[in-house]
């Protein structure tokens, strides 16, 4: 584990991206530990074999169109196809926990901004795992590494984080000491965009209708902006994608 230092950062967008990047605030974080890489398929195995955690879903890589869930499962390949609860069971058993929204994006933009977790240049095949049909090896792309050293905090897989996904998070009290958001208020929050009929408020991905969990840094099949590390995607706890993984922090 890396160490991410306590700090005051600048969160989300003003321009750009979707509307529940917005707007742009100061968020200041206690210092904690987040894992270097993402959690890899053999070390995920052993939580397996220990009967902590369940296998990767082994049916999501084919009903996305990428072929057999072999090509996923190499040792050194980010786990993935695993739901929000198996990625905090995992965290759990060693004593650990997923990281909150906030922590998560220090982390990727340190404390001056940027848009990538490299800096401002535009994504390249030497920064990061996009536009593939398969993940890599963690940690095969160092030029991408972040402000405090961290693998793959673009692209590769998504990775859950612990929120609940709120659209209205960065408008909320508390926002700026990285408040963790409650159901009641995301849920009334999609209702609104609903009637309000804001359809991409929060993305491509619908509306939601029901609490949602957050997801970050894009994946191996996303497209170059979407790595941005502001970027913020949600689907339900119980979902096991292909395209999403995790890491795992840790209070000092």
């Amino acid at each position: 584990m890396l160490l991410v230092p306590a700090g005051t950062f600048i969160m989300g967008r003003d321009e750009g991206g979707e509307g529940d990047e917005r707007p742009a605030h100061k968020v200041t974080i206690k210092g904690f530990y987040l894992d270097e890489t993402e959690v890899t398929n053999a070390a995920y195995q052993e939580a397996v074999a220990a009967g902590v955690c369940l296998p990767p879903y082994p049916r999501s890589a084919v009903a996305n169109g990428f072929g057999s869930d072999k090509r996923f499962r190499g040792a050194q390949q980010p786990v993935s196809s695993v739901s929000w609860a198996q990625a905090e069971a995992y965290c759990g058993w060693l004593h650990k926990r997923l990281p909150t929204e906030a922590e998560w994006e220090h982390a990727a933009r340190g404390d001056d901004g940027r848009r990538f977790p490299w800096g401002n240049d535009t994504p390249t095949p030497e920064r990061a795992q996009y536009r593939a049909a398969v993940t890599a090896n963690v940690a095969a792309h160092p030029a991408g590494k972040g402000p405090y050293g961290h693998h793959d905090l673009a692209g590769n897989v998504w990775e859950w984080v612990f929120d609940v996904y709120d659209p209205y998070a960065y408008r909320r009290a508390g926002a700026a000491h990285g408040a963790l958001p409650n159901c009641h208020q995301a849920l009334a929050a999609q209702d609104e965009l609903r009637r309000k009929r804001q359809q991409g408020f929060t993305g491509s991905n619908p509306i939601p209708t029901r609490c949602e969990r957050v997801l970050r840094g894009g994946a191996f099949n996303y497209f170059p902006s979407g790595l941005r590390s502001s970027n913020r995607v949600h689907h339900p706890a119980r979902y096991r994608l292909v395209m999403s993984g995790f890491r795992c922090a840790q209070d000092i």
